[in-house]
């Protein structure tokens, strides 16, 4: 006599014939027998999910799922298959748990590890995701879904190396096609981050051919590729077509209007890009009610990621461009957002104390609780690492008191280093924010949780997230710092922090918002750390002539350096100008050839030009300490450089301009008591560059000089004190 079991899976085993022979209604007629017969058959239970499933119906497969594995809870394809499910509809905490029983049980399945992986990555487990795929990976060598994942888990640990090197293998397994695209275009997004170009156009170019209709992200990525290779007809009609493929996405209308190229053939040229971005920005005022119908407020504020970063390198007032492009914005999202949705959060501090916020600063029916003592401020930037920004603002975090202040920081940028873990280790509150969660809709919302007292940008303007969360008000108070030393043009920025000295008299007039000026350079920087001096052999530079150093990135150098950097040589014939490459061959080519017809209109041969290739940063101040002098640009000085070339004792010429950003150079070197150096005219920079290259007893005093005064520059800590005055609504 059979048991009630053995009936059960009989009726399953017809199922099964039924299901093979595409009999629909015999196989649905058997699971339903074979449950009746025996309810607590585990099997049956997993069969009518299936059945369930493929209908559709998530909540009956959820609850056959539920039940098969109560029945038998060493049933790990239930496990796996109830994991997948609940990932699916949303449930990521579940679908954690059922592929923990999934690999707990069968601790070599490679796929169930795959599927933890994917688990922990949603619920923002990074580094256990990380494990997860790798374990996936170690049992099954050639799985090429996990490879791809772990790839994924690279990128956004910020590990480019390892992300290109499992991306490369996972597309070597032969991938089917969807996986195959979808591989391609990650590898690409990797190439890109690390300068490979060509090779990332071209894998984007490969996506594109293999969907063409569903391209509109790599259309958009390939003409970013474009503009940094400085091909703008190409990169114009790639955000074309973007916009083209998917208008839920605005960047691709955005890019269309106001891409700027990279370089300048002269200044003709300059004065047409920027009349042709002028254009764009009066046809997106234009139509901004069409770009946005139809789209909700999220889908806009993700749009608007986009920065005119360019534009301030165009030498000119852009206050009045920069306004009118945060008009744009702020019209997009008023269209889009329900009214009321963009007010500000009520602050803890406000709500506990009455000290910021609107009138008496309480919220209604809040019971009355002792004054909180620390000021809530957070941090948003997609810099906080080692480079300029990073060095440059660090202080303004890792410093401030935190007895007086809770500091929040947003970090929106993969991976980091060890600044990044200084930062961090230093916050009281430090959100990464990566992939699909780096979006600013849901970075936004997260700030907002936090109920700030002021929210801090330290840069505006470099980054495309950071500028579409500035369009939104998150705190109460919002600041922007000089990074990208030129106004936001949002009215929902407070006040922008700037430095004292660098701020020509009408500074005022150059910014929509309200100036908050710090001492000295506005920040305690930490004095580098100085490598030995190296050779001039080492880096292929002459021993026996006078080198003078424009380190600055190429797109930064003005067409109106050109005439100068040819005078200065054209006036002393045995000196060398010693440059860097830019991101791309293209943008080299075109930055030389326009400065060696300015060389030639001098009569100055154009191998007195060395371009030397990017490299560490160890290196770059042994160029510096090598060097004989440093040239600064005109309309954009430098920042970060010239505290490194200071830092060596290396004497900067510069010609202070009209706006901060041209001014910096000339701020430090009044602090450090080296105002000769300091140019009043084109003429004036031409003789204090010849003096400083035939001079060398004057040379090596300034030198002298410059390393004297490095302790008034570096490691001073009473920008800081000023700067917790700004932020704290007490002291205003």
């Amino acid at each position: 006599m059979t048991s009630a079991f053995e009936r059960s899976q009989a009726h399953l085993q017809r199922a099964a014939e039924a299901k093979r022979r595409g009999d629909a209604a015999a196989q649905r007629a058997e699971i339903a027998r074979a449950l009746t017969t025996d309810p607590g058959n585990a099997l049956a239970h997993f069969a009518h999910a299936e059945l369930a499933e493929a209908a559709g119906d998530a909540a009956a497969a959820r609850a056959g799922l539920e039940r098969a594995v109560a029945l038998q809870p060493a049933f790990a394809q239930a496990w796996q298959r109830l994991g997948i499910l609940c990932g699916e509809t949303g449930d990521a905490n579940r679908a954690l748990d059922a592929f923990a029983h999934a690999v707990a049980i069968e601790p070599g399945n490679a796929r169930a590890f795959n599927n933890l992986g994917n688990a922990l990555r949603a619920l923002g487990r990074s580094s256990d995701a990380h494990a997860a795929f790798r374990r996936a990976v170690e049992l099954d060598p050639g799985y090429a879904l996990a490879l791809a994942n772990l790839a994924l888990a690279a990128r956004d640990a910020g590990d480019f190396s390892d992300a290109e090197r499992f991306a490369r293998d996972a597309l070597a397994r032969h991938p089917p096609p969807s996986l195959a695209r979808t591989v391609a275009v990650l590898l690409a997004g990797v190439l890109r981050e690390r300068g490979a170009l060509d090779e990332a156009a071209a894998l984007y170019e490969r996506a594109i051919a293999m969907a063409p209709a569903a391209s509109a992200g790599e259309w958009l990525n390939l003409a970013r590729i474009h503009s940094e290779r400085d091909e703008m007809t190409e990169a114009r009609a790639a955000f074309r077509r973007a916009y083209e493929l998917d208008r839920r996405d605005l960047r691709g209308a955005l890019g269309a209007a106001l891409a700027l190229p990279m370089i300048y053939a002269d200044r003709a040229s300059l004065d047409a890009a920027r009349g042709r971005y002028a254009e764009g920005v009066a046809a997106l005022e234009a139509d901004v009610g069409a770009r946005v119908a139809g789209l909700n407020a999220d889908q806009v504020v993700d749009g608007l990621r986009w920065s005119n970063f360019l534009l301030a390198y165009q030498g000119c007032d852009d206050r009045a461009l920069q306004a009118r492009y945060a008009s744009f914005a702020a019209r997009a999202l008023a269209l889009a957002a329900p009214a009321g949705s963009q007010a500000a959060p009520t602050p803890v501090r406000s709500a506990i104390s009455g000290r910021a916020g609107g009138p008496g600063g309480t919220v209604p029916g809040a019971k009355k609780r002792r004054p909180s003592p620390r000021v809530r401020v957070g941090f948003a930037s997609a810099f906080f690492r080692d480079g300029t920004a990073g060095r440059y603002f660090r202080s303004w975090i890792t410093d401030l008191a935190r007895e007086r202040f809770e500091v929040f920081v947003y970090h929106l940028y993969p991976g980091s280093d060890a600044l990044t873990g200084e930062i961090q280790r230093r916050a009281d509150v430090f959100r990464a924010f990566t992939g699909a969660a780096g979006r600013p809709s849901g970075i936004a919302a997260a700030i907002r949780g936090d109920r700030l007292d002021v929210l801090v940008y330290p840069e505006l303007g470099m980054d495309h997230v950071s500028f579409a969360l500035a369009a939104l008000r998150l705190a109460p108070r919002q600041l922007a710092g000089w990074g990208h030393p030129v106004t936001s043009g949002h009215g929902t920025i407070d006040g922008f922090i700037t430095c004292a000295a660098m701020e020509p008299a009408d500074g005022p007039s150059h910014y929509v918002e309200p100036l908050l000026l710090l001492p000295g350079i506005g920040t305690r920087y930490r004095m580098p750390t100085l490598p030995d001096a190296g050779s001039r052999a080492k880096f292929g530079l002459p021993g026996d002539v006078p080198l003078v150093l424009c380190p600055q990135s190429l797109f930064k150098i003005h067409p109106d350096n050109d005439g100068l950097f040819a005078a200065v040589l054209a006036a002393s014939p045995r000196a060398q100008l010693v440059l860097f490459e830019g991101r791309h061959p293209r943008i080299t080519t075109a930055f030389t050839r326009r400065l060696r017809a300015a060389l030639e209109l001098h009569g100055v041969a154009p191998a007195r030009i060395t371009v030397l290739p990017s490299m560490t940063h160890d290196d770059y101040l042994r160029v510096n300490l090598v060097c004989d002098a440093m040239l600064d640009t005109l309309h954009w000085s430098g920042g970060n450089t010239s505290l490194d070339a200071l830092a060596c004792g290396l004497p900067i010429v510069t010609l202070p301009g009209a706006f901060m950003r041209g001014r910096q150079s000339a701020a430090m070197l009044g602090i450090a008591d080296a105002h000769e150096l300091i140019a009043q005219a084109q003429a004036d920079y031409v003789a204090i560059a010849t003096r400083l290259i035939r001079d060398r007893d004057w040379q090596r005093e300034l030198a002298a000089r410059l390393r004297a005064g490095r302790s008034r520059i570096f490691d001073r800590p009473e920008p800081i004190t000023a700067f917790a005055q700004l932020l704290d609504p007490a002291e205003q």
